[in-house]
């Protein structure tokens, strides 16, 4: 199976593999094949390993929406660590997942100047985010609640889905835990493309946005 995928030059965008019965050194072996490469993305859960490749629509929502993320912090006055679509695992949970966006909120001055993270001593990322625009044979929100992670974001049909960890699973939430104190779900409007409007453009417009609902 390693031959086979190794061997594979060119991923077709959208495509999607599914194999059972992956041990955890298999899975961790194939991590190392691909570090260096974006794609495929992995989830692997239970002995279950999808392998993504993400379609460029996939990708823009999700760089607009950790750009917006990023801006947010900013005007809020919060620092923030970026990991974009790091690897987090837990061989104990036999699951693991790269978010398309993981930010480091809450735990940013504990997680600062760290470029090694191990979830057994480190804490996972505070925010992760997820494109929702194709189906997926894992379930990925219970991969990321057996990794801790204490919120998710979903983009999906327009909207923007606030999950929050209750225990061991998730519940939709109007309120977010990094930024408690702002409206995040308002953030949807500034998602939708715009032939008109340039990304810097866009940008600006939130920034604008967000100071007048702070003032």
């Amino acid at each position: 199976m390693l031959q086979t995928l190794t061997d594979t030059k060119e991923y077709l965008a959208g495509s999607c593999l599914v194999l059972h019965d992956i041990s955890w050194e298999t899975y961790e072996q194939l991590l190392e094949i691909f570090a260096e490469r974006p794609t495929p993305r992995m989830t692997y859960y239970n002995g279950t390993l999808e392998l993504m490749v993400p379609l460029p629509e996939h990708e823009r929502y999700s760089w607009t929406l950790g750009r917006l993320i990023a801006a947010l912090s900013e005007e809020l006055g919060l620092e923030i660590i970026g990991l974009k679509s790091s690897t987090w695992r837990s061989q104990p949970k036999k699951a693991g997942k790269e978010a398309d966006e993981c930010f480091y909120i809450q735990n940013e001055a504990v997680m600062r100047g760290k470029l090694k993270i191990d979830l057994k001593t480190d804490p996972p990322p505070d925010l992760a985010v997820e494109m929702d625009l194709t189906s997926s044979s894992i379930n990925k929100m219970a991969v990321y609640a057996e990794l801790k992670v204490p919120e998710v974001w979903i983009w999906k049909k327009g909207k923007l889905i606030i999950n929050i960890l209750n225990d061991t699973s998730y519940v939709e939430c109007e309120t977010s835990l990094a930024f408690a104190s702002f409206s995040v779900k308002e953030l949807a409007q500034f998602m939708h493309l715009d032939s008109e409007k340039g990304e810097n453009a866009r940008i600006r417009e939130f920034r604008e946005w967000v100071r007048s609902h702070l003032n």
